[in-house]
């Protein structure tokens, strides 16, 4: 069960906390879905963005980080200047996709961190 030690904002109650994970939670499903009815390992970011109006994007790309970086479900990589989103093996098998071309986390080319990419000065 969840404790009060894991939240990471000690302001934020416990319920605000366990309605975050399950919305969370609800948003992976989702991209789940959207793999399985389109049957592919592979969608354009931009898709998925487009594809709901009950998300919003930041709220998406929470949801892809966690897939990603927490359950190794999807990785993010950047092809021929397009944004794309890939299901992993587990992934695939998670969203019963049935097996396509895999993009592995060590040949993806990843997203640089935010700070690399803003101008200073």
């Amino acid at each position: 069960m969840l404790e009060y030690d894991n939240l990471k904002d000690p302001g934020r109650s416990f319920e605000d906390w366990t309605m975050e994970k399950l919305r969370l939670q609800r948003i992976e499903r989702y991209i789940l879905n959207l793999f399985r009815v389109r049957g592919t390992t592979n969608v354009l970011a931009k898709q998925i963005f487009d594809s709901t109006d009950e998300f919003s994007n930041a709220d998406l790309v929470r949801a892809f980080e966690d897939l990603e970086k927490n359950w190794r479900l999807l990785v993010r990589h950047t092809t021929e200047g397009n944004d794309w989103i890939s299901l992993t093996p587990e992934g695939a098998e998670a969203a019963e996709v049935k097996p396509m071309h895999y993009v592995e986390q060590s040949t993806a080319l990843p997203h640089p961190p935010k700070s690399a990419t803003q101008k200073t000065g």
